[in-house]
């Protein structure tokens, strides 16, 4: 009885790294093709327009974090706080994974998520000093009562930390 018992926990505790193996990279690999591709075929500052007026894969480099924040620091003080903020994050991460309960079917998910999103863009740091931001969703052509909307551009790295963002989230407002 006791080998069984040691048989579905080696099981169970594997089952975060097999979601994690399987997750993370595939994600981080999606993000780093998407931006050799940009880097490849698109030069800065251009859009191809894919959706008129809506979308549109544009080539521009984020110094800050989300939506610009912080890029207005200098050098010095940016790119020191993003690599020491990006490590604590990885840091942070491999401890609540390895904390992980065998029974937790769920954290898996959107820790392999942001796990993937911090590195892609942590990897753009390291080589290039900014993110590479491509995907650029607005409302130019047909402004909303007046308004025109344009969402600050992004990548896979930062749509794999909203994702898991909103997964725990839901997570959360279920009780869970």
């Amino acid at each position: 009885m006791q080998k069984i018992q040691m048989f579905v926990k080696d099981a169970l505790m594997s089952y975060k790294y097999k979601i994690f193996s399987t997750i993370a990279p595939f994600v981080f690999f999606l993000d780093q093709l998407t931006k050799f591709l940009i880097l490849k075929y698109v030069t800065l500052g251009d859009a191809i327009p894919i959706i008129d007026g809506f979308f549109d894969i544009v080539h521009v480099r984020n110094t800050g974090a989300a939506f610009g924040m912080f890029a207005h620091l200098t050098n010095s003080v940016r790119v020191p706080f993003f690599y020491a903020i990006s490590l604590l994050a990885v840091v942070i991460l491999i401890t609540v994974f390895k904390e992980l309960k065998p029974t937790d079917r769920f954290s898996p998910y959107p820790l392999s998520l942001i796990s993937a999103g911090v590195l892609g863009n942590l990897v753009d740091r390291l080589r290039f000093g900014n993110v590479v931001d491509f995907l650029s969703f607005h409302v130019r052509d047909k402004a909303i009562w007046g308004f025109q909307l344009e969402w600050p551009a992004f990548n896979i790295a930062d749509s794999a930390i909203t994702i898991s963002m909103i997964l725990v989230g839901i997570h959360l407002l279920r009780g869970k």
